[in-house]
């Protein structure tokens, strides 16, 4: 009888111990499953801090995600982000960063690698400590051009003619031409670029186009177009430049879309901000009047005499409004004449906008091009291209 309740209290015992061990297996399981694998992680491994990464070479960035579908890479220097990545799928952990000549150099730079596309609340991990990005100690830009398959002259070449886009936006009221060239005159002396510097915008007036003025300068058109911001620094102090047209003509085809610039191998912000400049009248060729408003400003229910301005020039670089005074009419006010157009399928209407001619980028990929005669609004913020005289 004892020995009937003994295996009977040892059986219980082990089927006890049986089902606890599975609560705890199934316990854990969903811990895992939920807490654990379910949980959203990135941790970057490189570069975590102390590497020193020279520009004009390729590296990879690398991290380890968990529960993230697609992440985005920021390299960080103080305050200021700059994307270098977007929408990468998370599984892939790395990305080849190949860095450019342009690129800012020193130290105490950072990698975020953020769950993209980033808003609050999602995952982010920056790297353990600082890295360096250092410059190749060159000799010469010749070194330059060389391993980077795109042509750099240095500072002291002949016949050099320095070009920028202003940092600032600014709309349609410029105070006339001359407002614009002191515009430019001020940002380059605002970063010590020394010279002369003369806007490329062109005015109303047949003698006022933005080639006719550059033609008045001591040079006229001559000259080799390069970028005013130095690629690098030489062992010997002098600097190196990009090269963007051995000649006028040439620069000019890469303006207006006839030779596309090289994405990678030009400064991506210089790239991007031909995008977004003020024109106007580029030569004797381009409108006088009557310019549409670009699609990318407008509403499918935008009226008619909305979409078009008779001015091409925010009225000669004096007005930052987005229509001509008097529009729209008040009730109770005799409504006044506005100048009238025609639409490309010869339709009457009239032109109530205030508009002037810019840069866009039209098309995709390959295909893509620049467009100098793009009508803006004159409250737009555009930017301004600054050639030394």
């Amino acid at each position: 009888m004892n020995i009937s309740i003994f295996k009977r209290f040892t059986i219980e015992k082990s089927l006890f111990f049986i089902i606890i061990a599975g609560i705890l297996i199934v316990f854990v399981s969903v811990f895992y499953l939920f807490f654990v694998y379910g949980t959203k992680s990135i941790k970057i491994l490189s570069p975590n801090g102390g590497e020193e990464w020279e520009i004009g070479q390729a590296y990879q960035i690398t991290w380890q995600a968990r529960g993230v579908e697609k992440v985005g890479i920021v390299l960080f220097k103080g305050k200021e982000p700059k994307w270098l990545a977007k929408d990468i799928p998370a599984s892939s952990g790395k990305y080849e960063w190949k860095i450019y000549p342009g690129q800012e150099y020193g130290s105490g730079f950072w990698i975020a690698i953020v769950e993209y596309p980033w808003r609050e609340g999602n995952k982010i991990d920056y790297s353990d400590s600082s890295f360096a990005i250092t410059y190749p100690l060159l000799d010469s830009c010749e070194a330059l051009s060389a391993s980077q398959e795109w042509l750099y002259l240095p500072n002291n070449f002949p016949n050099l003619r320095r070009v920028f886009i202003t940092e600032q936006n600014y709309k349609g009221n410029l105070d006339g031409l001359e407002g614009a060239d002191k515009i430019c005159q001020q940002e380059a002396e605002k970063n010590n670029l020394g010279g002369k510097w003369q806007v490329f915008l062109g005015g109303d007036n047949d003698e006022e186009t933005a080639v006719k003025r550059l033609e008045k300068t001591p040079r006229e058109k001559e000259g080799i177009f390069i970028e005013a911001k130095p690629a690098l620094k030489l062992n010997r102090g002098d600097t190196c430049h990009r090269l963007l047209a051995k000649n006028f003509d040439e620069f000019l085809a890469k303006l207006s879309g006839s030779q596309i610039i090289n994405a990678e191998k030009l400064d991506k912000e210089f790239l991007e901000n031909l995008d977004k400049l003020w024109l106007g009248r580029v030569n004797n060729e381009s409108k006088k009047n009557c310019t549409a408003i670009a699609k990318v400003t407008l509403s499918d229910d935008t009226p008619l005499v909305e979409k078009y301005s008779f001015t091409v020039t925010c009225q000669n670089w004096t007005q930052e409004k987005r229509f001509v005074d008097g529009y729209p009419t008040e009730k109770g006010i005799v409504r006044p004449s506005f100048s009238t157009c025609y639409t490309p399928q010869g339709k009457f209407t009239e032109a109530v906008a205030l508009a002037g001619l810019a840069s866009s980028l039209q098309g995709k990929g390959k295909d893509a091009e620049y467009n100098l005669s793009i009508g803006k609004y004159c409250d737009s913020s555009q930017k301004l291209l600054c050639i030394e005289e």
